[in-house]
């Protein structure tokens, strides 16, 4: 299956990054296992202890959720489940834009592209020629 088009998320635009679309807990553990690559509930555990308290059975929910929602690919074939990534970080920011830019596109139509080049063009700089050499291609 392929996790692009299976994953589900919600959108809150008072978050950050990752965290606009999972929860709190989700945004740090995907950022660790971005970060780690294949890794265990044990080694995710002990890298969010470095931040705060948590208890490992926490930690275990939380990555099986991220699993059966596509966020994480779970290795069951070792006695330790190995868990890896679907998607890149790279890969699920994109995704997270497009799902968002499509959603608002299909409730509000011309309205999002009007808004989306105003707000290019007041901010300026660097966004503004990467837009005008985006649309020129």
């Amino acid at each position: 299956m392929d996790a692009a088009h299976s994953i589900k998320f919600r959108f809150n635009p008072s978050s950050s990054k990752s965290k606009k679309v999972l929860g709190p807990l989700e945004g740090e553990i995907m950022d660790v296992v971005w970060e780690q690559g294949s890794t265990t509930v044990s080694a995710v555990h002990k890298a969010l202890l470095k931040r705060k308290d948590i208890a490992y059975t926490t930690v275990m929910t939380t990555m099986s959720r991220l699993a059966k929602k596509h966020l994480l690919d779970q290795d069951k074939s070792a006695s330790t489940y190995v868990y890896t990534p679907a998607l890149g970080r790279s890969d699920f920011d994109r995704y997270v834009v497009m799902g968002v830019i499509s959603g608002l596109v299909d409730d509000y139509g011309d309205i999002v592209t009007d808004c989306f080049v105003q707000y290019v063009g007041e901010k300026g700089g660097e966004s503004k020629d990467h837009l005008r050499n985006a649309v020129c291609k």
